[in-house]
């Protein structure tokens, strides 16, 4: 039960107290009339996290539930840049709680490290006339002039969030916020090409942690001897083959590593093609022809060592790094972080860092009650917290203890809450645990 009463005194500390003190402080409220800084925010948070697209009425009838009677007028008048930056702060508060479940999942595969780390970024476009607060790629005239940038570390065995830490749209991800922390010595970091930096890994190794990525284009590769190797050369020949190489990694650097290689489907390659291609139009880029040869196979590096990760291993923990995908798919088709129907920037930046608390406080729920089940369902476990998270409010409000709004939610989280099993596409649960199912041969 510690676990759960870390996550009360967060809740009752910062949507309490903390909320009232941010409110004066940011000027979003002056003269306390019927919100407070902690009824405001709760009423925001639980509304659209129990309706995503919660009307102005919605939100006043959520307000009842603190005991707080508004018109729907009165709370549409609140969406103002105090408030905004109130509901921003308060974000910037909660992620630095740090939440995380009591026993690491029961997945021997990821129990080899200290910790498994992913991280990736998603970006979330606003209107032109919030250019200044949250600056794009383009300029005041474009139609990507605003936008927002959440970073996201995320750690599999335990659920720990770090995040989402926000940056302008124009910041790359090695501008994240993330981008030097450091990564504890044991654990493994699967890396997107995003975050692809020699100088980073060698850092990360010399501390002791360990890294798994892809190969990105044009890296120089040399076999132990100093000599360059030719990957298309030495690549397998055949789909389903695998061939493993100990290489230095990096014309300067030359980081001892693995490389790993699989040669995969044409169907697989060519959708990889379409995608390389698609983004560099939309960059308004080339894609040089060794880019696209190379997409026939999967080219994979790491330092772990080969008895502490096999070849088919690897493969099943670089595809972990589609957790993040589907951890911003939620966030964006189910908790609709990026949509909203008003033309009001304020309100449409107050509802945006709004969610992203709810959002944040969901996966919360989650890692708490949920995260010892490796066959776990974010998608059925997030309809459970929009079901039941706004008796937490009520708890704040002193109609039931919190705990008790705790222990509820839990309840709902035992049952129905799993991913379905799958013969034909093994879904991540069970790759972790048994591995791909596809006959490797060695080339």
């Amino acid at each position: 039960m510690e676990s759960i009463a870390h996550v009360e005194a967060a809740l009752t500390t910062i949507l309490e107290e903390r909320a009232n003190i941010l409110a004066r402080e940011t000027g979003c409220i002056q003269r306390q009339r019927k919100f407070t800084g902690a009824s405001l925010a709760q009423t925001l948070i639980f509304s659209w996290q129990q309706h995503p697209q919660a009307s102005l009425e919605q939100m006043a009838s959520m307000a009842e539930t603190a005991t707080v009677s508004v018109s729907d007028t009165a709370v549409d008048k609140r969406f103002t840049p105090n408030c905004a930056e109130f509901l921003r702060r308060l974000l910037e508060e909660l992620t630095a709680v740090v939440v995380q479940a009591a026993e690491p999942v029961a997945v021997e595969l990821l129990r080899r490290f200290r910790a498994v780390i992913l991280e990736d970024s998603s970006v979330i476009s606003l209107p032109s006339a919030l250019h200044e607060v949250w600056p794009g790629c383009g300029n005041q005239n474009t139609q990507e002039a605003a936008s927002l940038k959440l970073h996201v570390r995320w750690e599999l065995q335990r659920g720990r969030l770090d995040g989402p830490a926000l940056t302008s749209g124009r910041v790359s991800d090695h501008g994240s916020p993330w981008y030097e922390a450091p990564i504890e010595a044991g654990a493994l970091y699967v890396q997107d090409l995003g975050y692809f930096n020699l100088e980073r890994i060698a850092e990360r190794g010399q501390g002791g942690a360990l890294s798994l990525s892809r190969l990105q284009v044009g890296t120089v590769v040399l076999d132990r001897q100093g000599q360059p190797l030719s990957l298309r050369k030495l690549a397998p020949k055949q789909v389903g083959q695998a061939k493993e190489l100990p290489v230095l990694v990096g014309a300067k650097r030359r980081l001892p590593m693995r490389l790993l290689m699989l040669r995969v489907p044409k169907v697989v390659a060519d959708q990889r093609r379409e995608r390389l291609q698609a983004e560099a139009k939309r960059r308004g880029q080339m894609v040089s022809p060794e880019t696209l040869a190379l997409a026939d196979w999967t080219r994979l590096f790491t330092d772990v060592p080969r008895q502490q990760l096999s070849l088919v291993e690897a493969l099943v923990l670089l595809r972990e790094r589609w957790q993040m995908e589907l951890l911003y798919k939620l966030w964006k088709q189910e908790g609709q972080v990026d949509e909203w129907h008003t033309a009001n920037p304020w309100r449409i930046l107050c509802e945006v860092y709004a969610k992203l608390i709810g959002l944040l406080l969901q996966h919360w729920l989650i890692v708490l009650f949920a995260w010892h089940d490796a066959q776990r369902s974010l998608v059925k476990l997030a309809q459970v917290v929009r079901d039941t998270g706004w008796t937490i409010m009520e708890a704040l409000a002193g109609f039931r203890s919190l705990r008790s709004a705790l222990l509820l939610i839990r309840r709902r989280m035992r049952s129905g809450c799993q991913m379905n099993k799958r013969q034909q596409r093994p879904n991540s649960a069970q790759l972790l645990a048994d591995g791909i199912d596809w006959a490797l041969s060695t080339a």
